[in-house]
């Protein structure tokens, strides 16, 4: 018989079940029938779960794939609250790509880095939208027009040397 007094504390707690078919559904792009789920898990699940803000923040970011700009406040609030899974930030930077805010994403995936440093999705996120070089004079504005020259100058093109002709 186990006498620790944390041994209850420390067992595992279970994805609901429609949370987990959303995202078999979600992962196959069958995105209203993971919404469906998605939402069934988020409607049965109390706000204290453990879990419920991943619940809100795959029922935003499916929102927003299927072209509802409400799911990013799902995200947003997800984000908000959320304290250390990095898989709501993941969420949320997808949403807020989906919408164009290339910044906010930019952010969510900064806040998400730096509460979960080994959660592989967000590296991968931040590989796929690829990174921007610091502005040559970082006390100027990136859009400033000295900025924008210097930075030509001190570009490399991948494509090689013939591509500079």
């Amino acid at each position: 018989m186990n006498n620790d007094p944390w041994s209850t504390v420390q067992e595992e707690i279970l994805l609901h079940p429609d949370f987990i078919r959303g995202q078999s559904f979600y992962h196959q792009g069958d995105l209203k029938s993971a919404l469906a789920c998605f939402k069934s898990a988020y409607q049965s699940t109390a706000l204290a779960h453990i879990y419920a803000h991943l619940y809100m923040s795959y029922l935003g970011v499916t929102q927003v794939m299927l072209g509802d700009v409400s799911g990013l406040n799902l995200c947003r609030r997800a984000a908000q609250e959320e304290g250390h899974r990095g898989e709501v930030f993941e969420n949320l930077a997808r949403a807020e790509l989906k919408l164009g805010h290339r910044k906010h994403a930019c952010d969510a995936l900064r806040r998400g880095m730096r509460l979960d440093k080994g959660y592989t999705g967000l590296r991968v996120l931040r590989t796929e939208m690829g990174v921007r070089r610091n502005p040559c004079l970082s006390f100027l504005d990136r859009d400033n027009p000295l900025n924008r020259f210097l930075g030509r100058l001190t570009y490399r093109s991948r494509r090689g040397p013939s591509a500079e002709r």
